[in-house]
Parts: structure tokens; sequence; C-alpha cells
């Protein structure tokens, strides 16, 4: 039987992959940091509470319906702040603060629907889990197989159609060459659109699994925003495949080394857990900016050095 801390764990890593891969790629598609990404996170969850509480339907079926609302409500973002802010003439900076306000207004959105829930029906939607409506398999949660079930699954499908699909390699000449693809007759805003509604379906669906053990609040968004930009860095910005990574790498660093931090040093190293992000994000962006992507060129040329002075390394004879 697995504990409590071990399932939590298990659904920590597999959603913080899903969410620091599309802060990833929205990232690379336009360019800055999408800090209301996780806030979509949390409209996925309040989702999943409203299908589950109000209408009593299955919380699995509210994953595909949140990964729609999610997506079109990314795409509305788009169109409505991003690209007029765009057109406007106005670079990242000011799209950072935009997409930094906009985490208020939706959490302000949330607020009112949690007291709108509270005053016409009695449940309190401020902080929950859904735990109990969860289903059992061999004397485990659902949530065990479901979270690392549904990561594998859409990580996986977003590489076959960033890798096999006509669209999908337009999506990745656009991050790498928004002109040179312009040139191509490959059309822009048509990608832009559609990376946007894969970074708000991914949040959506990590949004809708987190109640199913966690306890959310309409916070949690801020709390978690630091984590999965420290796993996006750590994995490097310019890479989906390193985002995927860079989440499991660091949730480990952050859900165990303070732990073994605290067998030597005492056990008052586990109040400075929330340090863990800031201090990967200071030390990544110091040492190597690219993240764990970029140390596959240092590594390579490691081994030519070696090479040059070893033969029998790199595999030449004498």
């Amino acid at each position: 039987m697995l504990s409590a801390t071990a399932i939590g764990f298990i659904l920590y890593v597999s959603m913080l992959v899903l969410l620091c891969t599309g802060f990833t790629f929205t990232h690379m598609m336009e360019g800055f940091p999408n800090l209301a990404h996780t806030s979509f996170a949390t409209i996925g969850t309040m989702w999943a509470y409203h299908t589950v509480r109000l209408w009593g339907l299955n919380p699995y079926l509210a994953w595909p319906s949140a990964a729609l609302l999610n997506g079109l409500v990314s795409v509305a973002i788009y169109l409505t702040v991003v690209r007029p802010i765009r057109r406007g003439g106005s670079g990242e900076i000011r799209l950072t603060f935009a997409l930094f306000s906009l985490t208020f207004i939706i959490r302000s959105l949330l607020s009112i629907y949690s007291y709108w829930v509270m005053m016409s029906h009695g449940f309190r939607a401020s902080g929950f889990m859904l735990r109990a409506y969860d289903f059992k398999l061999m004397g485990l949660p659902g949530i065990v197989f479901m979270a690392p079930l549904a990561c594998v699954l859409l990580v996986s499908s977003l590489h076959l159609f960033l890798t096999r699909t006509r669209f999908g390699i337009a999506i990745k000449a656009t991050s790498e060459d928004p002109e040179l693809a312009s040139t191509l007759g490959i059309d822009i805003q048509r990608v832009h659109l559609a990376s946007w509604f894969i970074t708000g379906a991914l949040a959506g669906i990590a949004g809708a699994a987190i109640p199913l053990w966690e306890y959310t609040s309409l916070g949690h968004s801020d709390q978690m925003m630091v984590n999965v930009m420290a796993g996006s860095v750590l994995g490097g910005l310019d890479s989906v495949y390193g985002a995927m990574i860079g989440g499991v790498f660091f949730a480990v660093a952050h859900v165990y080394l303070p732990g073994l931090l605290a067998l030597p040093l005492g056990s008052w190293m586990t109040k400075y857990k929330p340090l863990v992000p800031i201090l990967v994000i200071f030390f990544v962006l110091m040492l190597e900016p690219r993240g764990v992507m970029g140390l596959s060129p240092r590594l390579s040329a490691c081994r030519e050095r070696l090479g040059d002075l070893c033969p029998r390394f790199s595999g030449q004879d004498d």
C-alpha cells in the first residue's frame, strides 16, 4: 500500500510536468512568461468542483470538459489581451505585466463564483478537495493510476503532434523563426491560436485532477506558479522536452531534498521548503540559463576533449 505522501508525490509529478510543458510552450511561442498559467489551472479546479458538487457527475468526466473550457478561455485571452498589445507595438515586459494582472482578475471572478455557490447552495467553494468522490482500485485511489496515465498520454500525444503532423511541424517552425515560417506560407495567427488552446487545455486537466487528492483554495495557483517556473527554468525555457524533464527533476528535489538535508542538519531545514523553487531558479539562471537542455552541448564538448586526450574513450583506434 502506498502512503499518503507517495500518492501526493505521484499526483504532484504528473501535474507539474503538464503545467511546466504548457508554461514552456507559451514561452517558446510568445517569448514571454505567462504568469497567469496556473490561474488557468485554477479555473479547471473550480470547473471540476462545479461538475461534481452541483451536477453530481464523476470527477473524471470533468477532465475533457475542463480541457475544452480552459483551451477556449486561453484562446480568448490571446485574442483580447495578447494580440492587441502585440499589435500596439508593446514588448514582452508589458505582456508579462498584463498577464500578471490577469491573475488577480481571474482570482476575483472565482471568488465571486465561490460566494455565489455558498449563498445559493450552501457549499464551501473557497477551499476543498474531491478525494471522497474518487474510485478505488486494488485498495488505492484512482488518481494514483489516472494522473500518471493522463500525463504520459498527453505528453506522448503532444510529441507525436509536434513531430509527425504537418500542423505540428508548422508550430515548431513558427516557434523557431516566425518570419521565415510566414514566408513559407504558414498561417501564423492560426498557429498562435492552436498553441494557446493546447497550453490552456493542459492547465485545465491538471487543475481538474489536483483536488482529487490535494486540498485546494483560490490562492493555490500562486503557490504552484513558482514551482512551475522553477521546473521550466530547470528544464530550459526553449524546449518542451526539457520542460518535461525539468518538471520531474524539480518535483523530486522539491519533495525529498529538504528531508535529506534535515538528516545531517536538523529538522529545522524542512521549514525552508518553499525556498527550494526560488533557489533552483536563481542557481540555474546563474550557472546554465538554458537549463538541463543546455548541458547537452557541454557534455558533447567534454567528450570531444576527452576523445582527443584518450582515443580509446572516443572509440577511435590507435
